[in-house]
């Protein structure tokens, strides 16, 4: 699952430097009608040196410098990180602060602008968790609409992954039907059953498929299981490997994974080992990911999703157009 990390809208840079500014000349002239800084100044020796109005006009400048200073780090210390099951928002120059916001415990989420924040696009996130309906608001953040879109899209896959991932397939209940959209039936992962022999184009074919899965809705495959829904098993897959059981299968799908998809989609997939007619069989569960899966081998990348019970490998143009709209609020 690809994080997504959000910083409050430039705008406020301005708005806070305005309002400190404006605060700053009027404590200034505030403290000028007061006392009396021209003879208080002479009353140093510096004043020998360095006329009041240059004096006057070095300190603004550090004054003025320093608040610039202050409410740009400020800025660019303060984060919003969504992430696959929390939220979390780190603050402070000196004295960091992080608070973080499970996603399972979120409620619900809304936005809202005030006139300029229409005109210029910022706005406040509100965020209600747990039964107490405790309120988090993030304030000034840009194009807050698609922030909440984007938080129930992380909140919904990450509800999709606890799913598969905390509970075990009914691997009767998954091939009764069939081959659908979400589930594909294999026979082998590697093992050509028609040519005795390894076959790269078989894992090329799996993750092809994984790929497509990650791209659309999720998915399941089985492994060990042929077209017609009977069970071959994967013992012939496990002699091709030098550790010939599960643990070494899933070393070796995920180091195929890894090359052919990325590391980064991992936390997305998961592989649960069953046994049906007393044969080893594998259902690997997949999350949709917020983000675009290219699958890439040798020197090709392609983009696939799946359509009906097939995986389709998009063109340029198709991939394009898919992406900018399956995908809109997750592109950074």
């Amino acid at each position: 699952m690809s994080e997504r990390i959000i910083k409050k809208s430039p705008v406020v840079i301005v708005k806070n430097f305005l309002i400190l500014q404006a605060s700053a000349v009027a404590a200034y002239i505030a403290a000028a009608y007061l006392g009396h800084y021209a003879q208080i100044y002479r009353s140093f020796p510096l004043s020998k040196v360095v006329s009041f109005q240059i004096a006057q006009a070095v300190f603004v400048f550090g004054l003025e410098t320093l608040i610039i200073f202050y409410i740009f780090f400020r800025w660019y210390k303060e984060y919003w990180q969504i992430q696959p099951y929390q939220i979390m928002h780190g603050r402070g120059l000196l004295f960091r602060k992080r608070e973080t916001i499970p996603l399972n415990q979120i409620i619900s989420v809304s936005s809202r602008q005030g006139p300029l924040g229409k005109l210029v696009k910022y706005g406040t996130i509100e965020i209600r968790i747990g039964q107490s309906q405790k309120c988090f608001f993030f304030k000034d953040l840009p194009e807050p609409q698609n922030i909440v879109e984007l938080i129930l899209q992380f909140k919904q896959a990450s509800e999709f992954t606890a799913g598969h991932h905390n509970s075990s397939p009914d691997l009767d209940q998954l091939i009764k039907d069939g081959e659908r959209e979400n589930l594909e039936l294999k026979s082998t992962f590697r093992w050509d059953l028609r040519a005795q022999k390894v076959n790269r184009q078989l894992e090329k074919s799996v993750m092809r498929t994984v790929a497509a899965f990650l791209n659309t809705q999720g998915g399941q495959i089985v492994l060990g299981i042929d077209d017609n829904k009977k069970p071959l098993g994967l013992e012939a897959d496990y002699a091709t490997l030098g550790k010939p059981n599960p643990d070494g299968f899933e070393n070796h799908f995920s180091h195929i994974f890894h090359n052919m998809i990325g590391s980064e989609f991992r936390s997305l997939i998961k592989l649960s080992w069953l046994k049906l007619d007393n044969k080893d069989c594998c259902v690997i569960s997949v999350s949709p990911s917020l983000k675009p899966a290219i699958l890439r081998t040798d020197d090709n990348e392609e983009f696939c999703i799946r359509t009906g019970n097939g995986t389709t490998a998009l063109k340029f143009s198709e991939a394009s157009s898919y992406i900018s709209s399956h995908f809109k609020n997750n592109l950074v």
